[in-house]
């Protein structure tokens, strides 16, 4: 995420304990010493990607728990308005990297008067965003053409892609290209510099094992941002519920292996209620396992 090559083995013993995915090739949790963000070490190729997406990940098919459809829905609202107030003149664009089936622009558009396109690794979860109607390159951001993308943007949305990508310096050049001058990249990641990643240890919630190739820490994030041509950063723990999934990960580990569904057990709703007071007091003393970051493009890459 800095750039150092100061680094040294963090986790071994980490697991996928949502999906069960066991990638091809052995992968290490290793942490840098400079900023204490975490990587996947070796690098996977981005052939190997889509095999750590399962046809049930969580991200292509609906929410149906009653407690998580409040939540996405109270969010969708949250993150229209926040939107709304980076367009200059209240309409706008926003190229969006992962846009899984383009539901959240439905979402979106019910709030907020933005154009949206976007791409999307799964050729088939792609097909369906354009299914309804939007604008989706299939591949990724670092190697899709952008022909006709480049400088017609406002917004840049990242929302929990970043940790998912094999070149993330790479991948915010890229988003720079998109943008308008001035435009905002805006994004969400779980980060290390959190209370609940030192709680839950190889169960963090934040490592999401293989999917999440690097989780990085405050320090991490803000000098890559600053690297690849952006200013005006801001970082803020996010209000949110990933210690449900810690806790969560925590009990599978423990022995408990129910019939999982989008890999989250019958019980995932009451383990949101559960964890809500933790998740305030984190979010209020910024310490929470998911930051919100947005920054101004301001530099050349």
């Amino acid at each position: 995420m800095c750039g150092s090559d100061r680094t040294s083995l963090s986790r071994s013993d980490v697991c996928d304990l949502e999906y069960h995915v066991q990638p091809a090739r052995r992968l290490l949790i290793w942490k840098c010493s400079r900023c204490d963000s975490e990587f996947v070490h070796p690098r996977p190729t981005e052939d190997e990607l889509p095999a750590f997406y399962p046809s049930d990940y969580h991200a292509y098919n609906e929410d149906h728990g009653a407690v998580a459809r409040l939540l996405v829905a109270g969010r969708a609202r949250a993150r229209a308005r926040f939107y709304q107030g980076l367009l200059p003149s209240g309409h706008g664009r926003l190229f969006d990297v992962g846009t899984g089936d383009c539901r959240h622009f439905d979402e979106l558009r019910e709030h907020c008067d933005i154009e949206c396109a976007g791409v999307e690794i799964q050729p088939d979860v792609a097909a369906r965003g354009r299914e309804r109607g939007y604008d989706v390159l299939t591949g990724t951001l670092e190697s899709v053409d952008l022909s006709g993308h480049e400088g017609r943007y406002e917004i840049v949305s990242m929302n929990h892609v970043l940790e998912h990508v094999v070149d993330p310096a790479l991948a915010l050049q890229r988003a720079h290209d998109l943008l308008r001058p001035g435009g905002w990249i805006v994004g969400q990641l779980p980060t290390v510099s959190s209370w609940e990643a030192k709680l839950f240890g190889r169960n963090f919630g934040g490592y999401h094992y293989p999917r999440h190739l690097q989780v990085p820490s405050k320090k991490g994030l803000s000098d890559l941002l600053v690297r690849t041509g952006f200013g005006d950063v801001h970082l803020r723990t996010a209000p949110h519920i990933q210690s449900a999934l810690s806790l969560q990960n925590d009990l599978v580990r423990w022995g408990w292996h129910p019939e999982m569904k989008y890999g989250k057990t019958p019980a995932y709703s009451a383990l949101l209620l559960l964890v809500l007071p933790y998740e305030a007091v984190a979010w209020a003393a910024d310490r929470g396992g998911i930051m919100n970051f947005r920054a101004r493009s301001v530099g050349v890459n």
